[in-house]
């Protein structure tokens, strides 16, 4: 009995050894990324808003370059440092670059398919024959009904979604910064006014003092006095508190740590100048809730999506077509054939699929119903509350106007003679009362304000140059 191998298999059995190692040789290894837990920490604690890639988006936004006596920092370009520094941008960033890269590969042909099976006869009755048995068919994948068109408007609609999201991702971002630096400018002038007050309510104790050495006030006064000094300064260390938690929230809105937050270069807002919320009628208001709004058109994208999935659950009745040369060697006998093959639907069509596409169509279409009621629903409730607290706040500063002219009357009588140091403490305190209630009018109206700006999801106030669409240009260059 002869195993050798006639010389056309061998050659037969190369050139297949050939054609499968070819594709082999374009392969690209991954380089290794490895990441470091303590690396990592001090890269994110190092984070500072004069990195340079905060710098070159800040140049691309058309924002103002570096002053020799550093940077000040408005609300606009805080809000780029952000978008450069914060983690989830740079995650949402990803998804978007991962998904346009899946839309690149979508849109490929199937690669070719080639299949070898050698054998050998055991039992060879004739022993001139040889006893090898070399098969091998090449196959190619024929996608019928559209589905590759289909397949790459898939993944179009999943990228546009994912640049919604990502726009999303942006606004929320944008938000937090707004956020925590009102917050600490609203602190700031908390701690003032709590500075004023235990300087006052210094003063006043000092006086009352004066007052029991001539016998003009009793002791019961002096412990009213100290008590309320006492409440005075507790307030003050309270607002201290409330400050340096307000620079903490705002460099983690940042992306950088405490340490590097430049607050002597923060511009802050002019709170004094909230809008008129009488200035834009509601219907425009709703108008950009319900048809502007980034949750809106994500919406709106992922219905599309659920469409592009129907579509490809419909096209996936027809059969894709399988074909492809082969060849046999067979105990000497070289034989060249082509094959033909379809998938047969005995055990179930494509009717429960479908069935499921449509049902999760319709649950795009209700979801996408959802978000446009929930966004009617809260610029409505929004924008009530600011009307109601743009007018207490109005109120507030017209009875602030009025305790300030009564401390300077009281101030004038001093002079003249016709009023003490107690009466004039006095009404500088209530002064400083009056100047309270408004800043707690303030903090209401401005929290109403930033409904109002997640219920459009576009600034409102301050007024912003920033548009979401230099989120994606700085980042990955894409734009929703």
């Amino acid at each position: 009995m002869s195993f050798a191998a006639p010389r056309a298999a061998l050659t037969g059995l190369a050139a297949l050894a050939a054609l499968v190692t070819l594709p082999m040789t374009g392969c690209i290894s991954a380089p290794p990324a490895p990441l470091d837990a303590a690396q990592s920490a001090h890269q994110l604690t190092a984070r500072s808003l004069q990195d340079p890639e905060v710098v070159e988006a800040l140049a691309k936004a058309g924002l103002p370059a570096m002053q020799p006596g550093g940077r000040t920092w408005t609300l606009d370009a805080l809000t780029i440092a952000a978008w450069m520094l914060r983690p989830e941008v740079a995650v949402a960033a990803a998804d978007l670059s991962t998904s346009s890269a899946a839309q690149r590969v979508a849109s490929e042909l199937p690669n070719p398919s080639l299949s070898l099976g050698p054998g050998y006869v055991v039992r060879n009755a004739n022993h001139n024959v040889s006893p090898w048995i070399l098969t091998t068919a090449l196959g190619f994948t024929v996608e019928t009904g559209g589905k590759r068109g289909i397949r790459t408007a898939q993944a179009r609609a999943t990228t546009q979604s994912l640049r919604w999201a990502f726009a999303e991702t942006l606004w929320r971002t944008r938000q937090d910064v707004r956020r925590t630096l009102l917050e600490r400018e609203l602190a700031q002038l908390a701690m003032t006014l709590a500075e004023q007050d235990a300087t006052l309510r210094a003063r006043y104790a000092d006086w009352i003092d004066t007052q029991i050495r001539f016998g003009a006030a009793t002791q019961p006064d002096r412990l009213a006095a100290q008590t309320s000094l006492a409440q005075s300064q507790a307030q003050l260390r309270t607002a201290g508190g409330d400050l340096n938690a307000a620079d903490a929230a705002l460099a983690a809105a940042l992306g950088v740590v405490g340490e590097n937050l430049p607050l002597a270069q923060l511009v802050a807002v002019d709170l004094d100048a909230l809008p008129d919320p009488n200035a834009t009628p509601q219907a425009t208001w709703r108008g950009w809730s319900v048809i502007n709004r980034l949750s809106v058109n994500h919406a709106l994208a992922d219905y599309q999506v659920a469409e592009q999935d129907l579509r490809m659950a419909v096209a996936r009745q027809y059969p894709d077509i399988a074909f492809g040369p082969g060849y046999s060697f067979d105990k000497g006998d070289g034989i060249i054939n082509l094959g033909l093959g379809v998938t047969l639907p005995l055990f179930h069509g494509e009717r429960a699929q479908i069935d499921q596409a449509l049902a999760l169509r319709q649950k795009a279409a209700r979801q996408f119903e959802v978000v446009q009621a929930q966004a009617l629903a809260e610029i409505d409730s929004a924008l009530v509350r600011y009307r109601a607290s743009h007018a207490a706040w109005q109120q507030s500063r017209d009875a602030e106007a009025a305790a300030a002219t009564a401390a300077m009357g009281a101030q004038r009588r001093l002079t003249l003679g016709a009023a003490d140091r107690g009466e004039l403490l006095t009404a500088q305190s209530a002064a400083l009362v009056a100047r309270r209630a408004t800043l707690d009018a303030l903090r209401t109206a401005v929290a109403a304000l930033s409904a109002m700006e997640d219920g459009v999801q576009r600034p409102v106030w301050p007024a912003s140059s920033l548009t979401i669409e230099q989120g994606p240009a700085a980042c990955c260059g894409t734009r929703p």
